[in-house]
Parts: C-alpha cells; sequence; structure tokens
C-alpha cells in the first residue's frame, strides 16, 4: 500500500470509527432522560444495535472493510471455550469487586440508569437477546475495529489497551465516574484477551456472561464476590 492509499484509508477508517462510536456515547443520555422503558428500548436496539449492525454488515459486504479487522476471526473449540471461561471469571471478579475496592476515590455520582422494564418477556429479552448485541457491538467496535484503527499509529498492545478501554469506559459515562473506571479495567481485560487469540466471538460471549451474572440474577454474585 502506497503512502497516499495508506492516508486516505486512515481517513476513512477514522470516519468509519466515529460512525460506530459516537451513538454509544450519544446513547447515555437516554439514562438521564427517558423514564419510560418502551422509549429507552427503543433509542438503545436503534442506535447501539440496529444502527452498528446495518453499518458493520454494509462495509463487509461492500468489502470496505474485511471481517477480520473486526475480530470475526475462526478460533478452535477448544481455544474458545478457555478463553471463554478465563474472560468470564476475571472479568465477572473485577465487575463484582472493582466498585468496593475504589468506592472512596473521588469521582461523581451516577447521573441516570435505564429505566426498570415493567413487562416481564420483555424484561428477559433484553437480558437474553439485548444483552448478546451488547457484547456483540461493543466488542467488535471497541476491541476489534479499535485495534485496527490504532494500529495506524501504534504497534505497541499497552497503549492500544490503554487508549482502546479508555474509549470503552467512557461509553458508560451516565454511570459515574467509578462505573466508568470499573468498566475501563474490563475493556482492558477484554483488549488483551484479544491481542492475545486475534479472534473475538468467546470474547463476545464473556462480555454477555458478565453482564448477565451481574443483571439477571440467575446466579449468584456472592460465588465471586470476596470483598
Amino acid at each position: 500500500m502506497g503512502q497516499y492509499e495508506r492516508v486516505e484509508r486512515k481517513r476513512f477508517y477514522t470516519l468509519i470509527l466515529i460512525l460506530l462510536a459516537v451513538p454509544f456515547y450519544l446513547n447515555d443520555f437516554a439514562n438521564i432522560y427517558i423514564k419510560d422503558w418502551r422509549i429507552w428500548l427503543l433509542i438503545d436496539y436503534i442506535s447501539v444495535k440496529l444502527f452498528p449492525l446495518i453499518v458493520v454488515a454494509w462495509l463487509i459486504i461492500n468489502k470496505k472493510v474485511e471481517a477480520s479487522e473486526f475480530g470475526l476471526r475462526s478460533q478452535s473449540l477448544l481455544s474458545c471455550v478457555v478463553v471463554f471461561l478465563i474472560v468470564t471469571f476475571i472479568g465477572t471478579l473485577i465487575d463484582q469487586n472493582a466498585y468496593k475496592l475504589i468506592e472512596k476515590l473521588p469521582g461523581y455520582s451516577p447521573l441516570g440508569s435505564m429505566p426498570a422494564i415493567k413487562n416481564t418477556l420483555w424484561d428477559w429479552v433484553d437480558l437474553t437477546f439485548g444483552l448478546l448485541m451488547v457484547g456483540i457491538f461493543e466488542e467488535l467496535i471497541f476491541r476489534g475495529f479499535m485495534s485496527t484503527y490504532l494500529r495506524f499509529y501504534t504497534q505497541n498492545h499497552l497503549a492500544i489497551i490503554l487508549i482502546s478501554s479508555i474509549a470503552f469506559g467512557f461509553i458508560h459515562w451516565s454511570g459515574g465516574l467509578h462505573a466508568v473506571l470499573v468498566t475501563s479495567i474490563i475493556g482492558a481485560v477484554f483488549m488483551l484477551a484479544y491481542l492475545k487469540t486475534h479472534s473475538l466471538p468467546a470474547i463476545m460471549l464473556a462480555h454477555f456472561a458478565v453482564n448477565f451474572i451481574d443483571y439477571a440474577g440467575l446466579i449468584p454474585k456472592a460465588i465471586f464476590k470476596f470483598i
């Protein structure tokens, strides 16, 4: 690839990253201002599920971006299972203990949260299908494509982990500074796993599992708490 082509590709990838990432930051405004769970779900599913699905699918189908640049690479079943179990365990340990560890750090309080879903069917749809979509698209953008994009500027894994984890943490800005810090740490674990495996499917499932354990209430959180 020549210098001109590389510069043009970098610009194109910058536009893609902005297009895909910005809705995740804007979506948190719904946590603050939207109190009707039905409207909240509509906004959430359109902005950070349907929209990225359409954009990513169009880019891959039209060969604008390779599927592998989003982290969609094959992985052996054994490797997939091992990565899923390890990342789920570490991610859940952090999720269930880190807030207690940093509770005395200064910050800002949560600005809002998702309204409670009062319909049982829709609640379980969101806890299953919804959380799975969260795991898929947040990984595609903030691990797979973010890694591809950052490699235009650096091959340093520490820099890639640090920058991507901060970017990921701040899509949870409405939850308060502690939420940003904890999700940044979990994001760093996810990116480390991705840089080791170069494949996202197992990490997507682990992301879903960490969220499902936290929100669904089917698995006792006490299993993972040591503080």
